[in-house]
C-alpha cells in the first residue's frame, strides 16, 4: 500500500485552470496526465507543445552562435544572418519563459527540494563543463596548472564564462523565484519589468543578464495558468493565433530594420521597452507555432531537441568550433550561409551523439548528475539524475 501511494504521488499533476476548451494542465515535477486531442497531450510525461517551443528556442540560440562565429571567421555576411537578427528579440526570452513555465510546478515545493533539483543540479553542470571547456581551450597547459583550472571553475559560480551563463541564470532564477513566491505575482512581475527597463550595464554578466532576462522567467512561472490557457486558445482559434504571429513578425521586422520601412534612427529592438514587448509577443508567437506544429509527426524532432536542450547547450560549443574550423580552413564551401547552417546542425546533433557515447563508455556523469551529488549526499549508488 505504501509503495502504491508513493507511486501515485509521483504521478501527480497540477491542475492550474479551466478554460472553455477544457481543463488546462501544468506539469509538476513528476509528470502530467494525458489529455488526448488537446495541446496538453504529453509524450513520456512531457508537454508536447512546450518541448517543441523549447526545441525551436534552443535551435535559434545555437544558430545564433554558429552563424555569428562563422561570419566572423569568414569575414563576410551570410544568408542566415538576417534570420539570426530577426530572432534576436525573442529567442532567449522564449527559452527563459518556458524554463519558468516548467519551474511553476516547483514554486511551492520545500526549499530543500528546490535547491537540490534546480540549484545543485545546474551548478554541478556549470562547474563540470567550466572545467572541461577551460581544459579544451588551454590544452595540456590547463592540466599543468590544476590550481588555475580550479580557480576558473570556482569563479564560474560568480562570473560564468561564455555561453554557460545560461546555466548559471537557471539556478539563480529558481532561487529568486522561490524567494519571492509569497509575494503577489503582479508585484514580482512589475519589479522584474522595472529591472529590465533599467537595463544596468555593470559588466558583471550574472547581474546584467539577471536584470534583462528574469522578467520572462517570472511570466512563465508566476503566470503559468495564463500561458497554458493561451496555448489552449491558440489551438482552438487558429485564425486569430496565426494573425497574432503575422502581426508580431511584422512589428519585429520594423523594429529590427526600421530604415527598410522608411523610418529613421537605429533599430528600435535595442530599446529596453521594445525589447520587453518584442520578447513577450515573440515568445508567445513561438508557443502558437509549437501548438500547431504539434499536430504533425515531424515536430517530434523539435520536441526531442527541447527535451534534450540542456544536453545540447552544455556541449554545443565544442562541435561548433571544430566544424567551423575544418570548413573554414579547408575552404570546401564558399557560401557563408551554407557553412553556418552546417555548423549549426553539427552543433545541435553532435551533443546528442556525445551523450549516447558517454553512456556506453561509462561516462554518464558528463550529462547526468550522479545521485551522490545531491542534497545530503543520500544513497550513493550508481543512479544518475538526467540533465533534463
Amino acid at each position: 500500500m505504501a509503495h502504491a501511494l508513493r507511486r501515485q504521488r509521483h504521478d501527480v499533476v497540477l491542475v492550474i485552470g479551466v478554460s472553455r476548451f477544457g481543463t488546462v494542465l501544468l506539469p509538476g515535477d513528476f509528470g502530467v496526465a494525458r489529455m488526448r486531442g488537446t495541446t496538453t497531450t504529453v509524450s513520456g510525461g512531457r508537454l508536447v507543445w512546450a518541448d517543441i517551443a523549447k526545441g525551436m528556442s534552443i535551435f535559434l540560440v545555437v544558430m545564433m552562435h554558429s552563424t555569428l562565429g562563422t561570419q566572423e571567421a569568414m569575414s563576410a555576411p551570410g544568408w542566415l544572418g538576417p534570420v539570426v537578427d530577426f530572432a534576436k528579440p525573442f529567442r532567449i526570452p522564449a527559452f527563459f519563459m518556458l524554463a519558468g513555465f516548467f519551474f511553476a510546478g516547483m514554486l511551492q515545493r520545500p526549499w530543500a527540494e528546490v535547491l537540490d533539483k534546480r540549484v545543485v543540479h545546474f551548478l554541478y553542470f556549470l562547474m563540470l563543463w567550466s572545467f572541461i571547456l577551460v581544459v579544451l581551450k588551454g590544452g595540456f597547459l590547463a592540466l599543468d596548472s590544476p590550481a588555475a583550472a580550479l580557480a576558473w571553475v570556482a569563479m564560474s559560480l560568480v562570473e560564468p564564462s561564455g555561453s554557460l551563463w545560461f546555466i548559471h541564470a537557471l539556478a539563480l532564477f529558481a532561487v529568486v523565484a522561490r524567494l519571492t513566491a509569497a509575494f503577489p505575482a503582479l508585484a514580482v512581475l512589475v519589479a522584474a519589468a522595472i529591472l529590465h527597463l533599467a537595463a544596468p550595464e555593470t559588466g558583471w554578466t550574472a547581474l546584467d543578464e539577471f536584470a534583462g532576462r528574469f522578467v520572462f522567467f517570472v511570466i512563465g512561472c508566476r503566470f503559468a495558468p495564463v500561458v497554458a490557457r493561451f496555448a489552449e486558445d491558440a489551438r482552438a482559434k487558429p485564425g486569430c493565433s496565426f494573425a497574432t504571429v503575422l502581426v508580431t513578425a511584422l512589428i519585429t521586422a520594423i523594429a529590427i530594420w526600421p530604415t527598410r520601412f522608411g523610418l529613421s534612427g537605429g533599430p528600435l529592438a535595442s530599446s529596453p521597452a521594445f525589447s520587453l514587448a518584442l520578447g513577450l509577443f515573440g515568445a508567445l508567437s513561438l508557443i502558437i507555432l509549437a501548438v500547431h506544429l504539434a499536430r504533425f509527426r515531424f515536430s517530434r524532432v523539435l520536441g526531442a531537441l527541447g527535451g534534450k536542450s540542456l544536453v545540447i547547450y552544455l556541449a554545443f560549443t565544442i562541435p561548433m568550433a571544430a566544424t567551423r574550423m575544418v570548413l573554414v580552413k579547408t575552404g570546401l564551401i564558399a557560401d557563408v550561409g551554407l557553412v553556418s547552417l552546417i555548423v549549426t546542425m553539427a552543433a545541435i546533433l553532435t551533443p546528442l551523439l556525445m551523450e549516447m557515447a558517454a553512456r556506453r563508455a561509462g561516462a554518464s556523469f558528463l550529462f547526468e548528475r550522479p545521485l551522490f551529488f545531491t542534497r545530503g549526499f543520500r544513497k550513493p549508488r550508481h543512479r544518475l539524475v538526467p540533465a533534463e
